[in-house]
């Protein structure tokens, strides 16, 4: 299989973006400022510079980039470095010429302070920068709590600290942005999807996360929570028999009061009965005395009905009041209240 297969080019692709932006970052450590040079360090650094610049006029974009890379080993000129990114950006290395563009940046506008002369160098780079950046994909990275000997990692390339502050150049796709500590040891990661054209946020904090909160016993269900009725006791136990009680005092109270109605209808009747008997000789009664009579058979109906009630309220409760106080059996076999015609009573063991 030929291994510039359409499917291996974006992996060779990443792979080549990765392997340039680490060599390009390593070699911004060399070299000596342009006002610090020597004039010796200086003839190295043109001559080296100078055979950069012919080959870029043959194309030869590898031998350019050594070569320019070599003079900036010697003096780090803003100018050499603004041809350096150039010559990527023409070559196809468009993510080196972003970087290499933004050092010259950098490297310019410190200079310019002191030299007017890298004013144009720094607007040229910025100009040519901001040309590329819709080729590009970029993460803008947002760091908490950070330690000040961190290091930052996007899509596998170390960031420069003064790279943290603006957008980040990143392969397209799936990118990984790690903050770890001197050590190495991880603070913090997250993964995002970079955009070509776009820059896309990451937030990253190096504080711990919390620990867990401590497991909470759960709490019992709503209903469980509310209050239960009292039990029923349903053996026919002391408890429910003393509910008994209030029936028997009222059972007693109608007894009681058929009981008075008894003697003074009983009373009545008598008294009417007995003036009946005298106002009436041989047991024949006047026309007169016929509503005396009816008022007579009323108060005997009254006490007989009365004598009824009042016999069978106290009767039952007597029996009622009694049931109350007893025990529950421990065979299962209580006394019960019996009613029968013309008889009230209990039965059962007590």
């Amino acid at each position: 299989m030929r291994p510039n297969a359409p499917f291996l080019r974006p992996f060779i692709a990443v792979c080549a973006l990765s392997s340039a932006m680490l060599a390009s970052a390593a070699a911004l450590a060399a070299g000596v400022g342009p006002g610090e040079a020597s004039p010796a360090q200086k003839a190295e650094a043109m001559a080296h510079f100078t055979t950069g610049k012919q080959a870029i006029e043959q194309q030869n974009w590898e031998k350019a980039t050594l070569e320019l890379r070599a003079s900036l080993d010697v003096v780090n000129s803003p100018n050499a470095r603004l041809v350096l990114a150039r010559a990527l950006r023409d070559s196809g290395k468009t993510a080196d010429a972003w970087i290499e563009f933004s050092h010259t940046i950098g490297d310019a506008n410190r200079l310019a302070v002191a030299e007017d002369r890298y004013k144009k160098t720094a607007e040229a780079a910025t100009t040519e920068r901001a040309e590329l950046e819709p080729k590009l994909a970029f993460v803008t990275v947002t760091l908490a709590h950070a330690p000040p000997d961190a290091t930052l990692k996007a899509a596998g390339r170390v960031v420069s600290p003064e790279e943290w502050a603006g957008p980040i150049v990143v392969p397209a796709g799936a990118v990984d942005v790690v903050l770890a500590d001197a050590e190495g040891k991880e603070l913090a990661r997250q993964t995002v999807g970079a955009t070509v054209g776009q820059k896309t946020a990451v937030t990253l904090d190096a504080r711990p996360a919390p620990p867990p909160p401590a497991k909470v016993a759960e709490q019992p269900a709503e209903e469980e929570k509310q209050e239960k009725p009292a039990p029923v006791d349903t053996g026919g136990g002391e408890s429910d028999r003393s509910r008994l009680r209030p029936y028997a005092y009222v059972a007693g109270g109608i007894g009681v009061a058929g009981l008075a109605l008894f003697t003074v209808f009983g009373v009545m009747d008598n008294s009417t009965f007995n003036d009946l008997q005298s106002g009436c000789p041989r047991n024949v009664c006047p026309p007169g005395k016929q509503s005396e009579i009816d008022s007579g058979r009323t108060q005997q109906a009254v006490a007989n009905v009365s004598l009824v009630v009042g016999a069978v309220g106290v009767a039952a409760g007597a029996a009622l009041f009694v049931v109350s106080l007893s025990p529950k059996s421990s065979s299962g076999t209580g006394t019960g209240l019996v009613f029968a015609p013309g008889y009230v009573g209990l039965r059962g063991a007590l």
